[in-house]
């Protein structure tokens, strides 16, 4: 047995922190080209600063202002996530240069953080510094000041001049920038307005977009936009990204998601993700949604994977504040955005970072290949800060949950990729305690092929410090042996190893799937399990048996687009390629499948990711297993890759009495052939099996996946930890789990405005029993 570590994840996102004498260093952070407003301030004026801490981790803050300003008191200003922000004004001044550092106080603990780090003592100094003169403290890109006009700041350290040219000034040369090491500044104090385009000018010869430009346009001269990233009105406030064991991920492609069968005849765009397909995410209940590239990559139509600006959405599926919006939406309806990432390599065609101010200063020269395109020089500060900012701008901007880091073996000096950086390792493991700092409870997967577990192994112990990575064992091997289901050969030691998979004892360290972009890439499972027929009784017998072990299996699962419904248009990024809608209601016996087990899995404690488990019968005639779920093994899942029924099957359960056939995916109601057990099943008391100390002789459908759940047909009760107590613990996972019932619940049950023991009682009397 593998014990549950939910706990694990607890101690995780509440770490330690309370009013307890000791400010919590690890939840402290203060970006500042991301947390003082104006981002740029210039002249003199005041401004506000932001910062984070955790939850009720400290009593009082102060920033000092060495202007002559002195110590400013800083307030509370919001919850966020399991994080406070606080927020302090620093006045106007009439000095032409200021820096500043932060004072945190817990009680008799003072600690201060500066731009260098923590301190016990007051460092004096090393603080965060404006200079009024220089602007030199602008962040990257292009910034929008208070007086109408802009900040432009670009890395060109090779180059001699450099000038900002666009529609601002009509595309003239009159704002040259100032060199200050290695990097340009230029003031423009003409009226610069949102969406207005530019360009930098190098050396009186070389053209090249914003490296960090928040917007490109494509159809004219992949010309930068000038974004203002704050104009956005989160009402997002209230959503807690959901925790890891609880994940149940959606891989989605933006520009194939939508315009077939739903009536919009085009290329998908953010706005439909939401506005037109909504409810059918819903009703499936995933509560995450793996958005694959959408940085501006080169042509409209692809994949992702062949990025040019890793700071811009695509152009292609519409604006910053589109993503904003689609984003803010899934929110607030309990649905977690993470994005699949690529920073091991650039796109071959397009890649404007190529010789960016006439050298070779974002690559090697020559550059060291992928498969893909050319590597940026991951030795160089600038350029890991490049990847490392990106993170926190995605973040914080677009308040994303997480990320899916593509291709993890080619940013390493490995067997595979002799020539990749050692540096690579030092990136990730600086971009994963980053999130860890800046937002705990957002997860960060690694495609890591083949597998190595120090891809998740925290940083402190050497390892890249990810939350979990892409399972390619489980990938591989339960696909394969549902395609030898055709021959009657499967080998289903090989899925028992799948599930076990001794190398992660954590299961939320693993990502399962048995249909991802790249599988579905020739042929969709549906159609590689029966190419004659893809809708046929083997197909949807095989699929469901495929998909449903995947969700239901320890781990995190993830299917891709379409699956619900058995997609038979191979995956692709043209028009040709857009997954059909029509299906859903066509096929809605299957979309009822994927909602139903996917309920199952929510529903009961026993199926999160790293809940316990044990597969105790395997059966490599018949092709047949069943394991255990949950602490009290209060669930046993069997599935079978027989190609009949099978009929009065012993298989062994850890406990006597009623056992109730939760799910049964050969249902008639999921086109099915009807046979199973009736509803429920009774052990044969004292009859061992399987190592069990009882059994009962079943029926197992063909391809039949089957959950038996003891004693209670419905799987949730006022003790969700299923520790066997019902406390404050139990009352924090209903706060993050009531987004998931789609049912308008409040943490605050008795509406009195506030959280309180109160509510606990009251969840108590609802949820014990049948709910």
């Amino acid at each position: 047995m593998i014990a549950c570590t939910l706990l694990t994840t607890l101690a995780l996102l509440m770490p330690a922190a309370s009013h307890d004498n000791t400010v919590e260093w690890n939840g402290v952070s203060h970006i500042d080209w991301l947390e003082r407003s104006p981002i740029c301030p210039i002249d003199g004026e005041s401004f506000e600063i932001s910062f984070q801490t955790y939850q009720y981790d400290i009593t009082s803050a102060q920033v000092y202002v060495d202007d002559g300003t002195g110590w400013v008191d800083a307030d509370w200003s919001r919850s966020k996530g399991v994080y406070d922000v606080w927020q302090a004004t620093i006045p106007s001044t009439v000095a032409s240069t200021l820096s500043y550092y932060i004072k945190l106080v817990d009680g008799s603990d003072d600690d201060y953080l500066n731009a260098t780090g923590m301190y016990e003592d007051d460092p004096a100094g090393g603080g965060w510094s404006l200079d009024f003169t220089t602007v030199s403290h602008a962040p990257l890109g292009g910034t929008l000041t208070t007086d109408g006009g802009a900040v432009f700041k670009v890395w060109a350290s090779n180059a001699t001049t450099a000038n900002v040219r666009g529609e601002f000034n009509e595309w003239g040369t009159s704002d040259p920038m100032t060199k200050s090491g290695d990097y340009f500044t230029c003031k423009v104090d003409v009226t610069v307005e949102p969406y207005d385009q530019y360009k930098y000018f190098f050396d009186a010869s070389v053209w090249k977009p914003d490296a960090r430009g928040r917007a490109q346009n494509p159809s004219d001269n992949d010309n930068s936009f000038i974004v203002e990233p704050t104009t956005h009105v989160w009402s997002d406030q209230s959503f807690n990204t959901p925790p890891f064991e609880e994940m149940v991920l959606y891989e989605l492609h933006v520009g194939t998601f939508s315009g077939n069968g739903d009536g919009l005849g085009r290329m998908g765009e953010y706005r439909d993700v939401v506005d037109t397909h909504l409810d059918h995410l819903l009703y499936l209940g995933v509560n995450v949604v793996e958005l694959m590239p959408i940085t501006e990559f080169d042509y409209h139509e692809s994949w992702g994977y062949n990025p040019v600006n890793n700071w811009a959405p695509e152009n292609a599926y519409g604006s910053p504040e589109d993503l904003k919006y689609m984003i803010d939406v899934l929110h607030q309806n309990g649905i977690a955005v993470i994005l699949d990432v690529v920073y091991n390599h650039f796109s071959p065609n397009g890649n404007y970072l190529w010789w960016y101010d006439g050298s070779q200063i974002y690559f090697d020269d020559p550059a060291k290949e992928t498969p893909w395109g050319s590597q940026a020089a991951l030795w160089k500060q600038e350029v890991q800060d490049y990847f490392a900012d990106n993170i926190l701008h995605w973040l914080e901007e677009y308040h994303v949950d997480g990320f899916r880091m593509d291709a993890t073996r080619y940013m390493r000096d490995n067997w595979i990729f002799p020539e990749g950086y050692p540096e690579g390792w030092a990136l990730m493991q600086r971009i994963n305690d980053n999130i860890d700092v800046r937002k705990i409870d957002a997860v960060s997967i690694a495609e890591e092929l083949p597998n190595d577990a120090w891809i998740t192994y925290s940083t402190s112990t050497g390892g890249a410090g990810f939350d979990s990575q892409w399972h390619d064992l489980f990938n591989d091997d339960v696909r394969q042996e549902v395609f030898d289901a055709t021959s009657g050969t499967s080998e289903m030691w090989k899925i028992r190893n799948a599930i076990i998979d001794t190398a992660y004892p954590n299961k939320t360290n693993l990502v399962n799937y048995v249909e991802g972009h790249d599988e579905a890439d020739d042929a969709r499972l549906a159609v590689v399990i029966d190419s004659g027929d893809s809708y046929s009784v083997w197909a949807k017998g095989r699929s469901k048996f495929a998909q449903g072990l995947t969700i239901l299996a320890p781990g995190i699962p993830m299917f891709l687009m379409g699956g619900e419904w058995m997609e038979s248009i191979a995956f692709g990024s043209g028009s040709g390629n857009r997954i059909d809608w029509s299906k859903a209601t066509s096929r809605s016996e299957i979309v009822l499948f994927f909602h139903d087990v996917i309920a199952a899995r929510k529903s009961n404690c026993g199926f999160r990711s790293d809940a316990a488990y044990d597969v105790h019968h395997l059966n490599d005639t018949d092709n047949v297993i069943a394991f255990t779920r949950g602490d009290g093994e209060e669930l046993v899942v069997v599935a079978g890759l027989n190609n009949s029924d099978l009929n009065n099957y012993r298989v062994g359960f850890p406990h006597h009495g009623t056992w109730h056939e939760i799910l049964n995916s050969q249902a008639a109601v999921y086109l099915g052939n009807g046979s199973g057990n009736g509803g429920s099943i009774v052990t044969d008391d004292g009859w061992a099996y399987d190592s069990m100390p009882h059994s009962a002789a079943i029926t197992v459908p063909q391809m039949g996946l089957l959950i038996f759940r003891y004693e209670s047909p419905l799987g949730r009760s006022a003790d969700i930890s299923g520790d066997g107590n019902v406390d404050l613990y139990d009352f924090y996972l209903f706060q993050q789990r009531i987004g998931d019932c789609g049912c308008g619940m409040s943490a605050d049950l008795n509406e009195d405005g506030r959280v309180s023991l109160e509510d606990l009682a009251i969840m108590v009397a609802a949820f014990t029993g049948p709910s």
